[in-house]
């Protein structure tokens, strides 16, 4: 394995790739750059090749695929890659490099929310749910600074900015009035302070809301886990992150999530994971929501905790690896036999 995961919300792969390697025999050759790192990450892999009997490359960085390409090419080993949405919808000559090398490749492991990718032998991903971790210190004081000023006691929801602006604009009109309370509601990745004072308002930016134009990634997400007191998901989109990666990271986070709006994402189960509401109830949205700030802090402490355990465990790492081994194994000519269909001793 070549190179290192890379994820749209810059979550490292460290669980994923060890489990992995331990579940699949493998070694892995550090690169992060092609233009660095590729031929150097090229002669490890031939020797590993010649001196280890290695009999596939997998590239965890899709943007080092000219250098898989060249292995497959000169070597007739076979070549995979890990792909997320980000890897396709990038621009700029390297990453037109890499697509097109992408496609002289053998097999995609694909992350994302549809299968438009080159013309290779797919496998669609299941999300891996990972716990978050510490913000940055500089994450955690650029949101307690959007925070300050507020009453003590007055509670907290952080939101990520929908891909869907009518959504928020829902949520200003129809949901935010309604909260009992008066929680002020942090919105996280928006394009920019003009576009948020064009869909919350002036007064909004001051009193109901708070924004933060960073892009949304997970130490943006783990530092308003910090300084929250509830998840709010609108929709199923931010900016190019999955849906899944997007919920599951909240849910993962210790903090309640509640979704309304327009989410249908497949990881999250009402009262398992998440308070799901149904699409366009605004009135289901505040009641939830009401509902959920009048616990006492201990009692949200521990809902979240409990939607943080089971994501953790319902998604944990084990059938994405089971995903790579498989298909690993078909790639070198040793397909695993259907348990149905193998000698009995």
């Amino acid at each position: 394995m070549i190179g290192e995961l890379r994820d749209p919300l810059r979550q490292s792969g460290d669980a994923l790739r060890t489990t992995l390697e331990g579940a699949t025999d493998a070694r892995r050759i550090d690169a992060s750059s092609l233009l660095r790192d590729g031929f150097r990450a090229y002669r490890l892999a031939r020797r590993a090749m010649r001196d280890h009997g290695v009999e596939g490359v997998h590239l965890l960085d899709a943007r080092l695929a000219p250098a898989g390409a060249m292995l497959r090419r000169r070597h007739g080993v076979p070549v995979s890659v890990s792909l997320t949405n980000g890897d396709l919808s990038s621009l700029g000559p390297a990453a037109m490099l890499a697509r097109r090398a992408i496609a002289r490749l053998d097999q995609v492991f694909y992350s994302g929310d549809d299968a438009h990718s080159p013309r290779l032998p797919i496998v669609i991903m299941p999300p891996v749910a990972q716990a978050l971790p510490d913000p940055s210190p500089a994450a955690l004081a650029r949101v307690s600074r959007l925070l300050d000023g507020l009453l003590p006691g007055r509670l907290v929801i952080a939101m990520p900015w929908p891909a869907d602006i009518e959504k928020l604009r829902w949520y200003r009109d129809a949901v935010l009035p309604l909260l009992v309370g008066n929680p002020v509601t942090l919105l996280l990745g928006a394009p920019s302070a003009r576009q948020s004072r064009i869909n919350v308002g002036a007064r909004g930016m001051r009193d109901a809301f708070r924004v933060d134009t960073v892009r949304l990634d997970i130490d943006v997400l783990s530092a308003a886990a910090r300084c929250g007191d509830a998840f709010a998901l609108l929709d199923d989109g931010n900016r190019g992150v999955r849906a899944s990666d997007l919920a599951m990271a909240m849910a993962s986070s210790g903090l309640p999530l509640v979704t309304g709006g327009s989410v249908n994402s497949s990881v999250l189960a009402h009262e398992d994971n998440a308070l799901t509401v149904e699409p366009g109830d605004a009135f289901g949205l505040v009641t939830t929501l009401n509902k959920l700030l009048s616990l006492p802090a201990v009692q949200r402490h521990y809902l979240g905790a409990g939607f943080a355990e089971y994501t953790l465990d319902r998604w944990s790492p084990a059938a994405a690896v089971e995903s790579y081994a498989e298909r690993f194994a078909v790639l070198v000519g040793r397909p695993p036999i259907p348990v149905d269909l193998r000698a009995v001793a």
